[in-house]
């Protein structure tokens, strides 16, 4: 593992429903912030050398959520939710203001960018052996300027955790990127003291398609909310059950809350009347 020299930091940085930017749709927390809006937040606690948590929401984090009070937990305390398409759409649908959609990979691609312009350093942790470190050989053709403070797989034992939290601590990234798939990445980067990574950032399945191992959604379905069709039709005997289950619970509590919104909104107004007179 290749590192380059990376910089210290101290507390976490204060949680971004304090700023007023925290919201709640279908139950869960998520922020109003678009992806420059989410990219500025992260320059901001680096810049104040504060440690922020990042966690990215969808459908499937919801699901999940409701089932886990630790991963319930984590969303509720994260310094930073960004929507996907799914949590953007239940926003819109709800009547919530301003979370765009941002998602794991697009945030990833573009901290990147930024942190190549800013020399900011990175560390990738998660998917398959050999994963990370065909994503890294990409990076450094393709952004030779990016600073890598290291890499290691997904796949840990006690031992080994013990020694990527070592060498994260010792290292202190400015940027971690962790892509163990839900809840773990969740959990792991909870664990983790805020000395250990300025910005951290659960990205799913993202290095193996940012590494070219694996193709990314067509433009058809980027942005759209088709992505989980496309993933679908790529694997179908592992991801159908998931998607029905999921998908299927998402726009049921969506539907409940739109209609108990509304059956709310009637006696509001007759309260408020009643209060004027």
């Amino acid at each position: 593992m290749a590192a380059d020299r990376v910089s210290a930091r101290t507390e976490p940085a204060a949680r971004s429903g304090a700023r007023g930017t925290r919201r709640r749709v279908a139950g869960s927390p998520v922020d109003a912030v678009s992806l420059e809006a989410a990219v500025a937040f992260v320059a901001a606690a680096l810049a104040r050398r504060t440690a922020c948590r990042i966690v990215v929401t969808n459908a499937n984090k919801a699901w999940l959520a409701a089932r886990d009070a630790r991963l319930r937990e984590i969303l509720e305390g994260a310094d930073l939710v960004v929507a996907e398409w799914a949590t953007s759409w239940a926003a819109r649908t709800l009547g919530v203001a301003g979370v765009e959609h941002v998602g794991g990979i697009t945030l990833m691609v573009r901290l990147l960018a930024e942190a190549e312009r800013s020399g900011w350093s990175c560390y990738f942790l998660g998917a398959a052996p050999g994963v990370a470190e065909t994503l890294v050989a990409r990076l450094r053709r393709e952004r030779p300027a990016l600073r890598i403070a290291g890499w290691h797989h997904g796949y840990l034992d006690e031992a080994s955790r013990a020694t990527v939290v070592a060498e994260l601590v010792a290292k202190r990234p400015d940027l971690l990127f962790v892509a163990m798939g839900s809840p773990l990445q969740e959990y792991f980067l909870a664990g983790l003291p805020a000395s250990a990574a300025g910005a951290g950032l659960g990205v799913g399945g993202s290095f193996d398609v940012l590494a070219g191992l694996k193709r990314d959604a067509p433009a058809w379905a980027r942005g759209r909310g088709l992505e989980w069709l496309y993933r679908l039709s790529q694997d179908p005997r592992r991801l159908w059950r998931r998607y029905l289950v999921t998908n299927t619970w998402f726009v049921a509590r969506v539907v409940r809350e739109r209609l108990a919104r509304r059956r709310a909104a009637p006696l509001a107004g007759a309260e408020g009347g009643g209060a004027a007179r």
